[in-house]
C-alpha cells in the first residue's frame, strides 16, 4: 500500500476518533445522526480501499478489526469503539505492508554515484519502491543572436542493470510520490520541470549533492548554501557536524533541514576501498606491470591542468614503466565545443594520441571505480575527486596555479576547509609532477598516516552506511510529519 494512501485511512481513524467523542459526550441530536452517518459511509470507503490492497496484508487482523468497527457503528455507540478505532491506527502500520514511492532524477552518469547507494538500499528494503527518472543536462550560449546548444542525454543505466524511464515518459502529477531525489542545484543546466521549485510543488525534495562541500570561500557560498534547492528542499544529506556549522553560519535555512547522514557518493569510494575494481580488459595491456597514474582533469582549460598534462604525454611516451588514465571531467567536450572550440580542437588532438597509445588510457566512463582501483596516485585539479581519493587513501597531488585555479586566491585569507588539505601534496610545475610520479613509483607515500588521520576527523561519516541512515531518517521523518502532527 502506498505511504500516501496509508496516511489517508490513518486520518479517517482520526476522524472517526473525534467524532466519536462528540456523539458520546453530547445528547441525540441531528448533528450527531449526520456524524454517525457520515462515519459509516467512510467505514464503507475504508473496507473499499481495503480490499484493493490484499496482495499487501501480513494477516487479516485489520480486516477483523474493520468488521467489528462497522458492525458496532450505530447509536449507541459502545464504550470500546475508540479503543477498536486505536487498533485499527495500529494494525494499519504494522499488518499491512506500506511503501513509499521514491523517485530519482538521474542525469549524467559521473554523478549517478551521488543517488546510487540510496537506490540500492531502497531496491532491497520492502519499505520503499523506488524508480529512476533519465533527465538530460545541457549548456547553451548566444552565438550571433542564435542560441546554440549542447546536450547531453546518455544511457548508462542499462549497462549498470538498472530499469529507468525517459523524462517524457514519466508524468509526476500522476504517479505522485513521496519523494523526490535530485543531485542537481544548478537550474541553468536541465529544464524547467526538474527544477527544485516544480518538483517541490507534487512532492517531498531530498537533495544530494553531486559535489563533496570541501571549501568554502566567498565564491562558492550560494552555491553551497543558498540556492533554489536549499530553500526547496524538504531534506538535504549533510557530510558532517563541521558542515552543519557552516550551514548554520551562512544558509537562510541555518541547516534546518539538513540530515547528519553523510552522503551517498562517499559509499561508493567506502566500496571500492573494501572491493575494487577488476582491471577492465580493453586496460589490462597497457597497465599491466606499471605504475598506474590517474590524472583528473577540470572541463574549463583556462582554470584546469590539461596543458600541463599535453605537455607530458610525450614523457609517458618515453617512460614506459608508467601507465596514464586520464578522466577528464565529463562537461569538457560539450563545455569546450560551445564556448572554446580552439581549444576543442586541442582537446581531440590529445584524446587521439592517448587512445592510441600503449601505456595511456582515456577513461570516458560512467564509473571511476576502476580507475580509482587501478591507479597508484591521483594528480588533480580541484575536484570532489580529490576527496572521494582520500577514503581510498591513496597519494594524490593537487596541481595548484596561481593564476588559474579555481580556489587558489582565496586559500589563505578567506576560505574555510570543511575537509582539510593538508594531507595532499601540492605542484604547480610539470618538474613537481614528475618529481611526484617517480616517487610513487618508489614506493614513497610520506602522508599514509596524515590522510587517515583526516578523514576520521572531517568525515566521521564516511563508514559506507549514508544511504541506510538516509533511508532511515526520511521515513521517521515521514511519519512523524504525517501521522504526528
Amino acid at each position: 500500500m502506498r505511504f500516501s494512501r496509508y496516511v489517508q485511512l490513518d486520518q479517517v481513524c482520526c476522524t472517526l476518533m473525534e467524532a466519536v467523542d462528540y456523539i458520546q459526550g453530547h445528547d441525540d441530536s441531528d448533528l450527531c445522526r449526520e456524524l454517525l452517518n457520515n462515519g459509516a459511509q467512510m467505514l464503507r470507503d475504508f473496507y473499499t480501499v481495503l480490499m484493493q490492497f490484499q496482495s499487501d496484508w501480513k494477516n487479516t487482523k485489520t480486516k477483523e478489526l474493520l468488521d467489528e468497527i462497522i458492525s458496532e457503528w450505530q447509536n449507541p455507540l459502545p464504550d470500546t469503539i475508540t479503543e477498536r478505532l486505536r487498533e485499527l491506527r495500529i494494525s494499519l502500520k504494522e499488518d499491512i505492508v506500506i511503501q513509499i514511492r521514491a523517485v530519482f532524477f538521474a542525469e549524467l552518469g559521473g554523478k549517478w554515484d551521488s543517488m546510487e547507494s540510496v537506490y540500492s538500499y531502497m531496491c532491497k528494503d520492502p519499505r520503499f519502491d523506488p524508480v529512476v527518472v533519465l533527465t538530460p543536462i545541457f549548456r547553451a550560449k548566444d552565438i550571433d543572436g542564435k542560441t546554440q546548444t549542447e546536450i547531453i542525454y546518455e544511457d548508462y543505466l542499462t549497462e549498470m542493470g538498472v530499469p529507468f524511464q525517459n523524462y517524457w515518459e514519466y508524468k509526476p502529477d500522476q504517479d505522485c510520490p513521496e519523494l523526490a531525489f535530485t543531485c542537481q542545484p544548478y537550474e541553468s543546466v536541465t529544464i524547467p520541470e526538474f527544477w527544485a521549485e516544480n518538483i517541490a510543488k507534487y512532492t517531498r525534495l531530498v537533495y544530494l549533492p553531486y559535489f563533496i562541500p570541501a571549501l568554502v570561500n566567498t565564491a562558492n557560498q550560494e552555491a553551497l548554501f543558498n540556492m533554489p534547492i536549499h530553500a526547496y528542499a524538504w531534506r538535504i544529506a549533510g557530510t558532517s557536524q563541521k558542515f552543519f556549522e557552516y550551514c548554520r553560519k551562512y544558509s537562510l535555512a541555518k541547516g534546518e533541514n539538513l540530515l547528519l547522514t553523510g552522503i551517498p557518493k562517499m559509499d561508493y569510494a567506502v566500496h571500492l576501498r573494501e572491493n575494487p575494481c577488476e582491471v577492465p580488459v580493453a586496460w589490462q595491456n597497457k597497465i599491466k606491470d606499471r605504475t598506474v597514474l590517474l590524472w583528473n582533469t577540470w572541463y574549463d582549460s583556462q582554470v584546469s591542468s590539461i596543458d600541463i598534462l599535453q605537455e607530458l604525454i610525450p614523457w609517458f611516451h618515453e617512460h614506459p614503466q608508467f601507465a596514464l588514465i586520464w578522466r577528464p571531467h565529463p562537461m569538457t567536450k560539450a563545455i569546450m565545443k560551445l564556448y572554446q572550440p580552439e581549444q576543442y580542437l586541442k582537446f581531440q588532438e590529445m584524446t587521439n594520441i592517448i587512445e592510441a597509445s600503449d601505456n595511456m588510457i582515456l577513461d570516458n566512463g560512467a564509473d571511476y571505480g576502476p580507475a580509482f582501483s587501478c591507479s597508484a596516485a591521483q594528480i588533480s585539479d580541484y575536484s570532489g575527486m580529490m576527496f572521494q581519493y582520500l577514503i581510498l587513501n591513496k597519494p594524490l597531488l593537487w596541481i595548484q596555479r596561481p593564476e588559474q585555479t579555481l580556489v587558489n586566491r582565496e586559500l589563505e585569507q578567506e576560505s574555510d576547509w570543511i575537509i582539510s588539505n593538508r594531507w595532499m601534496e601540492k605542484a604547480s610545475t610539470i618538474s613537481d609532477v614528475i618529481d611526484f610520479m617517480e616517487r610513487i613509483a618508489r614506493g614513497e607515500d610520506c602522508n599514509h598516516a596524515l590522510r587517515a588521520e583526516v578523514c576520521a576527523q572531517d568525515l566521521p561519516l564516511a563508514d559506507g552506511n549514508a544511504a541506510a541512515r538516509i533511508c532511515s531518517c526520511l521515513w521517521d521523518d515521514l511519519y512523524r510529519e504525517c501521522l504526528e502532527a
